[in-house]
C-alpha cells in the first residue's frame, strides 16, 4: 500500500520540533538533527501509510491500536530528546528507557499473532490491577473506620472499572483465552532474541529510573581526586553516554515502526526506515567511541 505523505526537509523537521516543544532553534536542537529526522521521518511515514490502508487490514483490531502504540512511543523519543538539550539528561535516560520497553512491546506483539498478543498485553495489564486492588483492600483494615470507608470506596470504584474493562475487551476480542504476556521485560527481550541488549543497554537505562548510586559515585570518585580534569572528563563521558541511549532508544522505535509496517504491508514505507536505521546505528558506533571509564 502506497504512503502520499512526503517528509519535509531536515531543517523543516527540525524547526517544526522546536515549534512543537516550545524550544529555540538553537546549536545545540541542530546537533540533535538526526535523531529528531528520522523519528519524524517514521511518524510521519507509518501514519500516512495507514491512513492508506484496505479495509481488511483496517478491520484488524490489532491495527489502529498498535499505531498508537507507536503514537506514545514517538512522544516518548521526542520528550527524551527534547529533555537531553534543555539540559536534563538524567531524565532524558529515564524517558528513553520508557521508550525503549514500549518499542520493544511493539516488537514482540507484531512477532507473533498480534491479536492474540494485543489482547494478553490488556490481560497482563488488568491482572497487575487486581492484585494492587487487592494489595491495597489489605491495608485497609490498619485504618481509622472513617479513612477505611474511603479507601473501601476507591478500591471497589478500581474494580468495577476493571471489571467493565474487561467486558469492553472481551466484546472486542471475544472469550478465547490469549496466551500468557512475558511478565518480565528481559524475557520480552528474550524471545526477540536480544538477550544481550537487555544486559547491556536496558541494564544502564534503569540506573537513572531506580535513582541508583552510580552517579552519585561517580561524582563522589571525581571529587575526591581533586583533579578537575579527571572530574569534566567523567562529566563530558556522562553527557556521551547519554546521547548513546538516546539514539538507541531512537534505533528500537524505527524498528518497531519497520516491524508494523512489515506486518500490515506497508512496503512503501519500509525502505526509508531502514535507510533511517541504518544511520542511526551508524551515529551509534561513532557515539560509542566516546563513552568510556572517563578517568
Amino acid at each position: 500500500m502506497k504512503a502520499n505523505s512526503k517528509p519535509p526537509p531536515p531543517e523543516v523537521l527540525v524547526r517544526q520540533f522546536a515549534e512543537r516543544h516550545l524550544l529555540k532553534f538553537t546549536d545545540l536542537l541542530k546537533r540533535e538533527e538526526l535523531a529528531i529526522r528520522t523519528t519524524s521521518i517514521a511518524n510521519i511515514l507509518v501514519n500516512a501509510a495507514y491512513a492508506a490502508q484496505d479495509d481488511k487490514n483496517l478491520a484488524d483490531p490489532a491495527v489502529g491500536l498498535l499505531l498508537n502504540m507507536l503514537h506514545r512511543d514517538f512522544e516518548h523519543i521526542e520528550a527524551s530528546i527534547v529533555a537531553f538539550v534543555t539540559g536534563c539528561g538524567a531524565s532524558a535516560e529515564v524517558i528513553a528507557r520508557a521508550a525503549t520497553e514500549s518499542s520493544v512491546n511493539i516488537l514482540y506483539i507484531v512477532a507473533g499473532d498480534r491479536v492474540q498478543r494485543l489482547q494478553a498485553y490488556f490481560d497482563h495489564y488488568l491482572m497487575g490491577v487486581d492484585s494492587q486492588v487487592e494489595k491495597w483492600q489489605a491495608q485497609i483494615r490498619h485504618l481509622s473506620p472513617q479513612e477505611a470507608a474511603i479507601h473501601k470506596l476507591g478500591a471497589e470504584r478500581r474494580r468495577l472499572a476493571t471489571d467493565a474493562l474487561r467486558r469492553f475487551l472481551r466484546s472486542v476480542f471475544g472469550n478465547a483465552k490469549a496466551p500468557a504476556w512475558p511478565k518480565t521485560i528481559a524475557q520480552r527481550f528474550e524471545a526477540l532474541g536480544d538477550t544481550l541488549a537487555y544486559r547491556t543497554f536496558y541494564a544502564r537505562m534503569s540506573s537513572e529510573i531506580h535513582a541508583d548510586a552510580e552517579e552519585t559515585l561517580r561524582y563522589f570518585l571525581g571529587r575526591a581526586l581533586n583533579d578537575q580534569s579527571k572530574l569534566e572528563a567523567m562529566a563530558l563521558e556522562t553527557v556521551w553516554m547519554t546521547r548513546f541511549l538516546i539514539h538507541y532508544a531512537v534505533s528500537l522505535f524505527l524498528k518497531a515502526s519497520i516491524a508494523y509496517a512489515e506486518s500490515y504491508s506497508m512496503g512503501d514505507v519500509k525502505a526509508p526506515l531502514k535507510t533511517a536505521l541504518r544511520e542511526i546505528e551508524k551515529e551509534l558506533v561513532e557515539i560509542s567511541s566516546h563513552v568510556g571509564a572517563g578517568i
